[in-house]
């Protein structure tokens, strides 16, 4: 059984690269179907295709179908490699974004504190993956009405993410376009207008005209502020 749900992984993998996710997915679900539920049963091989399977269906739009797949395969890994091993931070990872899009931001935001950590310790403070985590986990504070620790945490990660990576990198003008975006919708208009329009301009001159990246950062430029955000301690515009 073990080896099977390991071939069946490495089809699924394959899947996935060729964009067929829909196909991952029914692959997983076939060989998940008769699988032990039991967490403190999972072999290496199990506890893989769950993860596999948590993040398909994350990029399908199901996270609640995902939610116990990636509750599964962290609990799972936790107990074959321990907290700190590479495959239990990547499963953390997961269960942390499947839980902010459920909307239980609480345990997502621990779980990417946790991340953090384990990152930082093994990667560096400076590291691509630790700075992507600190943006994980400001869009959940932000989610959470904590705005402006999660504003703070934002610009910070980009501060850090320019000065070692450059100014042309993508995930750092995403970072910065979130950032212009959360502004927005915290009604500091002149800090949004100034992270949006130099968003823009990173994308003119590092990225191809029809990146889509540009084209998102054109659209988040454009948009207006979500009536619907709340900040747990109004600020006054800036």
């Amino acid at each position: 059984m073990s080896s099977g749900f390991g071939e069946l992984t490495v089809q699924a993998h394959h899947l996935v690269s060729a964009g067929d996710l829909a196909g991952a997915q029914r692959l997983l679900a076939d060989a998940l179907t008769d699988a032990d539920p039991r967490p403190a049963n999972a072999s290496p091989e199990l506890a893989d295709a769950a993860g596999l399977q948590a993040r398909v269906l994350v990029a399908l739009g199901e996270p609640h179908s995902a939610r116990g797949w990636a509750a599964f395969a962290y609990a799972a890994a936790t107990r074959l490699y321990g907290r700190a091993d590479e495959r239990t931070i990547t499963a953390a990872a997961t269960l942390a974004a499947v839980l902010h899009r459920v909307g239980s931001d609480a345990r997502a935001a621990r779980l990417y504190s946790d991340v953090i950590i384990e990152l930082t310790a093994r990667d560096g403070p400076e590291s691509m993956r630790v700075l992507a985590a600190h943006a994980d986990l400001a869009t959940v504070e932000y989610a959470r009405g904590q705005c402006e620790v999660a504003r703070d945490r934002l610009q910070d990660a980009w501060e850090l993410h320019r000065e070692v990576y450059g100014d042309g990198h993508p995930s750092g003008i995403k970072m910065l376009a979130k950032l212009g975006a959360m502004e927005r919708d915290c009604g500091r208009y002149s800090a949004s207008h100034e992270h949006l329009t130099l968003a823009e301009e990173l994308c003119r001159a590092y990225l191809p005209a029809d990146d889509p990246l540009a084209a998102q950062v054109a659209a988040l430029s454009r948009a207006a502020a979500d009536p619907d955000h709340v900040c747990a301690d109004p600020e006054p515009p800036a």
